[in-house]
């Protein structure tokens, strides 16, 4: 189990525009104090694929992004977004993804 942050989680997600996906998912679990033993037991993967996923050596596709999410009881929208900005910024493509909900 992580210590408990003193910081809201709020603050140290303020720049989610520039962190990497791996830097948002551990931030994200380290507020909500869950190991990653834990969310790799909810999503049924190993602890050493979180680690890498948090490290930003694993390839994930978008699916596995949405999984996290809900794993960690989340809606998909926040990390879909991050996870789009990081595959660009990483691209070199100067460009930042906003999603919006579409009216019905």
């Amino acid at each position: 189990m992580t210590t408990k942050k003193s910081t809201a989680a709020r603050e140290l997600l303020k720049d989610v525009m520039t962190s990497s996906f791996g830097e948002f998912v551990r931030d994200i679990r380290e507020c909500d104090e869950i190991s990653q033993t834990e969310l790799a037991k909810r999503m049924h993967v190993s602890r050493q694929f979180m680690s890498a996923i948090e490290k930003d050596k694993a390839n994930i596709s978008l699916e596995m992004a949405i999984k996290i999410a809900r794993a960690l009881g989340y809606p998909y929208e926040a990390f879909v977004e991050v996870f789009l900005n990081d595959m660009l910024r990483k691209s070199g493509i100067k460009k930042i993804v906003h999603l919006e909900s579409k009216a019905a």
